[in-house]
């Protein structure tokens, strides 16, 4: 018996544009597995840029570390960027690619507004961290409060400075305790004792009723309790009431306890 092979017949319409693009695509993973050695090159160079005053390049170096895949496209810049912004004074940093061998860190540094606490900065942007000890400017104010008031009380410490800068009570210091007190210390030594509630409320009665009242006596008080509805107390380093400062508790004048810090 004789059989007749049929002749196969021609492709379907279809079928002719995914035999194009399986055959493009393969094209194209060879050409990639091909030119990978050329164009995804080993990382020969770190670029270190922004303007560098409390880190050094080393340091930003010793974070970047070494990596398993030491190539340029394979490597883990997200890895690298959070190991920079680990150091206490990166603010922010920036990393990438850089063709054909280099990875290029860029840095912002943070910027010190005052101290915070015992042993901790607080930064422009109301971010506290806790740099070397070293590290630590002793001529910054200093501030501390429960956690979650950093912003407030960066805020605050900011406009009784503004607002009294220019008095005897320009201020070094601003605390809250965890009654929400506020405390403001000054440069001549007073401890301002201003209560609950908005600090810079009290500033018009400082700059007007009690430095009047107090005048040359400044040097000689250790605190004024501002925590009154009207008038205030002052508390003296020698104990002593001078005569000038009077004690009849009016809404117009003082009250006066005679007493150590």
């Amino acid at each position: 018996m004789v059989m007749n092979d049929a002749e196969p017949g021609p492709l379907p319409r279809f079928a002719l544009p995914l035999a194009a693009s399986a055959l493009a695509l393969l094209a194209l993973l060879l050409a990639a597995t091909l030119l990978r050695p050329v164009v995804d090159r080993p990382v020969t160079t770190l670029v270190i840029e922004g303007s560098l005053q409390r880190l050094s390049a080393g340091q930003i170096t010793a974070a970047v570390g070494e990596t398993d895949t030491p190539r340029l496209f394979t490597i883990d810049l997200a890895a690298i960027r959070a190991r920079v912004e680990a150091l206490p004074w990166v603010a922010h940093a920036r990393v990438s690619r850089v063709w054909p061998d280099r990875i290029a860190v860029r840095v912002t540094e943070r910027v010190p507004f005052a101290r915070w606490g015992e042993n901790s900065l607080i930064d422009s942007e109301s971010h506290v961290f806790t740099p070397p000890p070293a590290d630590i400017p002793a001529e910054l104010p200093h501030l501390s409060a429960p956690e979650g008031h950093e912003a407030e009380t960066a805020v605050n410490f900011q406009a009784l400075y503004s607002a009294l800068a220019d008095s005897p009570f320009k201020p070094i210091g601003l605390s809250q305790d965890a009654r929400g007190e506020w405390r403001l210390q000054t440069l001549i030594g007073i401890e301002l004792r201003l209560g609950q509630g908005d600090p810079q409320a009290k500033t018009a009665l400082l700059l007007g009723a009690v430095r009047h009242t107090l005048a040359d006596q400044l040097p000689r008080v250790a605190y004024i309790d501002l925590r009154y509805a009207n008038g205030f107390s002052v508390g003296f380093k020698d104990g002593m009431a001078p005569s000038t400062v009077a004690t009849k508790k009016t809404a117009a004048a003082p009250t006066v306890e005679n007493s150590k810090r």
